[in-house]
This record gives structure tokens, sequence and C-alpha cells, in this order.
């Protein structure tokens, strides 16, 4: 699936918007620092002004900078970004991904995805039911196969979300899928570790197909449990669900 909203880089200002936005959430450049002046980063990235203005003004849009004409270019705090952008959950969770990010993304799935299962429960649409199957179909067929494997995995729960029949869900899961896509392929992959996850997964897909709305909410509970049991505990491969 294409990132929804990601900023293209092929434009010349693309270049500010992607390596400034990236040291901005990696913490090159701290809440409330200065960032170089525009004099410096004209020369810094071989662009003219208009471009550099207007990455600054597409970086400002999503919530990392603020310009003021007596006071410079600041970065903004934390809590004014926009943390559901997809090139800031990009850049958040592009490698070397920190623990309290990983540990943050298992929180929200665990907050957010036993939700989802239930809906998919209640609705229990055709259309739902056969896009989880196969889903579930896909994650037997890839378990000696790690790559395939994660690909299968968020097929799967994006298959839940489908099933679920709530637009305002389907999109918040597209957009975090970003950070998932990210993070996932870091980790080494244990097959061993993958087929034990395989029976929780069927779990929910049958719950679902039964229509046993709180079963499913409590199977799909318990991956993102375990899930985030594994992140905590700094294990190799702590979100492979």
């Amino acid at each position: 699936m294409a990132e929804q909203g990601a900023y293209p880089d092929g434009a010349r200002h693309g270049q500010v918007v992607h390596e400034l936005g990236r040291q901005i959430v990696r913490g090159v450049f701290a809440p409330g620092q200065l960032v170089p002046t525009e004099e410096q980063l004209v020369a810094e990235f071989g662009l003219g002004r208009s471009a550099l203005r207007e990455g600054v003004k597409v970086l400002a849009g999503k919530g990392l900078i603020e310009t003021r004409t007596s006071a410079g270019t600041r970065v903004r705090p934390r809590e004014s970004w926009n943390l559901l952008d997809p090139d800031v959950l990009r850049w958040r969770f592009a490698e070397p991904v920190g623990d309290e990010d990983i540990a943050a993304l298992a929180d929200f799935r665990v907050a957010f995805e036993p939700g989802a299962a239930r809906l998919a429960a209640e609705a229990r649409t055709p259309a739902g039911l056969q896009g989880i199957e196969a889903a579930m179909a896909a994650l037997w067929a890839t378990a000696d196969e790690p790559a395939a494997f994660i690909e299968a995995d968020l097929a799967f729960h994006r298959a839940v979300f489908l099933a679920a029949e709530n637009d305002l869900l389907l999109y918040v899961h597209d957009v975090i899928s970003v950070a998932m896509s990210s993070v996932r392929p870091i980790h080494t992959q244990s097959i061993g570790h993958n087929k034990d996850t395989l029976p929780n997964h069927a779990r929910v897909a049958t719950s679902i197909r039964k229509r046993h709305h709180r079963q499913a909410e409590a199977a799909m509970r318990e991956i993102v449990e375990v899930a985030r049991a594994d992140a905590l505990a700094g294990r190799p491969d702590p979100v492979t669900r």
C-alpha cells in the first residue's frame, strides 16, 4: 500500500523537507532550537531561496518548525508535531529505532487493535470474511519465509480493520502502517517464533467468522499484549505479530 500523504522527494525542495525533517524528528535539532540560517541551508542543500522557503513551509505545515521574522526558524515542541503525518512517522521509525518508539507503537496497538477485531466480528460481512481467510492462508503458507511472513502478517491485520467496516479506523490503521512497515523488517526474524503466533491469529479469524465478538477482541488482545511484552523486554523480534 502506498504511504498516504507522504511528501514526494522528487521536487527540489523535497530534499529540504526530507533531510531537515529527518534531522528534527531524529533529534539533531532539539525543540526550541534554532535551525541553521537561510544562508547556511542554501549552501548546504545547493538550492535557491525559493525552493528552500517552500521546503520550510512544508515542514511548518507538519508542525515541526515555526518561522518568525525577528527570531529565525525554531523547532516546535514535540506536542505540536503532526505525529500521524506519514513522513514524520517514517522519519521517526527509520533505523535505528529507539526502544521508546518501539514501545509507543506496541502500546498503541494494545489500545487500538482489539476493538477492531470486535467490530469485524460484529459486522461479519462476506467480503470481510473472505479477506481475513485469504490473509490467514497466506500466514500459514509463509511461516517458513520471514520476509514473506511479515507482508502476510501486515495484510492480516489490515484485513481485520477492513472487515470492521469503519472508515475512520481503517484510515488510522493505514497511516500507522507506515511505522509498522518500517519497524518490522529491522528485527531479525525467527521462524519458530513466527509459527508460535499462528494459533492466536487463527483464533481471531475463527472468532470473527463465528461472530463471537468478545472472543475476537480477546484473541487479538492476546496477540498485541504478547507483542508489547516482547517489545518492552527488548527481544530481538518484538513486533512481529
